[in-house]
């Protein structure tokens, strides 16, 4: 596959998880009253608006504003650089790898913009779940990097099958 089909497939995933995640932000930054959340489904999903200045979890809020900036920025920008890279030369990638890859870049990307342009934070608002098993607080970037691990992971099963049939 030619570095150009490789873009084909690349570009559009990132765009679309990039403009969804900040498309999202931007209208429920506008629509949501802070400390209010909204409740749907019963209270199988909650909007509740955060700002996050660590990762999943709140996983390295803790960190000093420079270490954070360092690894959430800095680090955060040099993993995406490289993820493009190496998507751009790996040989053996397939689609569902390439569009995987590409849906980690969008999502990564989502995050880092957030970053960039609000003090080192992430504005969070998504809680799922059923009674007292919740999941922690995410964004729709935080779903194009879960969707993009699963679509790699899928692409790379499928075609390790078809290698050894």
């Amino acid at each position: 596959m030619s570095t150009m089909d490789r873009l084909r497939w690349l570009v559009p995933a990132a765009l679309a998880w990039l403009i969804a995640d900040q498309a999202s932000k931007a209208w429920l930054k506008q629509a949501l009253t802070p400390g209010v959340d909204l409740v749907a489904l019963n209270g199988a999903v909650v909007v509740t608006p955060v700002y996050n200045p660590g990762a999943f979890l709140s996983l390295g809020a803790g960190l000093d504003d420079h270490a954070r900036g360092l690894v959430f920025t800095v680090g955060v920008a040099a993993v995406l650089v490289a993820l493009l890279v190496w998507s751009l030369r790996a040989r053996s990638l397939g689609r569902w790898e390439l569009v995987g890859a590409g849906s980690f870049l969008g999502g990564g990307l989502g995050n880092l913009v957030d970053r960039l342009a609000q003090d080192g934070v992430v504005f969070d608002f998504l809680n799922v779940g059923l009674g007292s098993l919740r999941t922690g607080i995410f964004n729709v970037a935080d779903v194009g990097l879960m969707v993009g691990v699963a679509l790699f992971c899928l692409g790379g099963l499928v075609a390790g099958k078809r290698r050894h049939q």
